[in-house]
């Protein structure tokens, strides 16, 4: 890995990040997971990453919206947690990826948002990600940035995965995943519309019916 000019890291095709990099971007994340200052955080991330401020106006937002359209993800996570109250935790996360050649990006949406952080992709040679996996910040930045900005202009696709996802942020706002109708009949159902790859050998669950079924023993164990 080289630093191919002054404002960036470069990698080549095929080139994996050194470790002295992810150690690094490794530090200053655990950094801000103690101290919660994003300012730091984000003066942080663009010092090391040699990364000039970013001037946030409307056709910056334009743009990025229509860069959210192609390369931005929406989606729920479902993780058996023995402490939960259903044994099923469902994260909602917005994230958004790219090659480290393109961490300038990264850097415009902690700049739009002012929160979430750049985190190294494991598995991959030399992929970052963008992560708002806060709930509130996600109801209060990024659900109205795809209503003002890329809603409007995005495809049918898109504006269908992004309305149940927004759905489901509302149902966790008024307490309904605290319900266990709601969480059976709406909540699981709209995680299994929004799991973009099925039949992974990795999968929580390998259909709906089956994610229902484990809440379902967990309440009869409970009892």
């Amino acid at each position: 890995m080289q630093n191919k000019d002054k404002n960036s890291y470069y990698c080549a095709p095929g080139e994996k990040i050194s470790k002295e990099i992810l150690e690094e971007l490794k530090k200053i994340n655990d950094t801000y997971s103690k101290d919660k200052n994003f300012p730091k955080y984000m003066q942080a991330i663009a010092t090391f990453f040699k990364l000039e401020p970013v001037t946030i106006t409307n056709e910056k937002k334009l743009f990025f919206a229509g860069f959210l359209e192609g390369e931005g993800s929406l989606n729920l996570s479902a993780k058996k947690l023995k402490n939960a109250k259903f044994g099923l935790m469902i994260d909602p996360e917005f994230s958004l990826t790219q090659h480290i050649n393109g961490v300038n990006h990264l850097f415009v949406a902690l700049s739009i948002f002012q929160t979430g952080r750049i985190r190294f992709k494991s598995g991959s040679n030399a992929t970052l990600v963008f992560i708002i996996d806060n709930r509130i910040a996600i109801e209060e930045k990024v659900i109205p940035f795809y209503e003002n900005y890329l809603t409007p202009f995005c495809s049918p696709t898109k504006l269908k995965r992004f309305q149940s996802f927004k759905e489901v942020i509302h149902i966790f706002k008024e307490k309904g995943h605290t319900d266990l109708t709601i969480f059976l009949n709406k909540i699981l159902p709209l995680w299994d519309s929004l799991r973009m790859q099925k039949g992974q050998k990795n999968e929580t669950f390998s259909s709906l019916e089956e994610a229902q079924d484990n809440v379902r023993i967990h309440i009869k164990d409970q009892k």
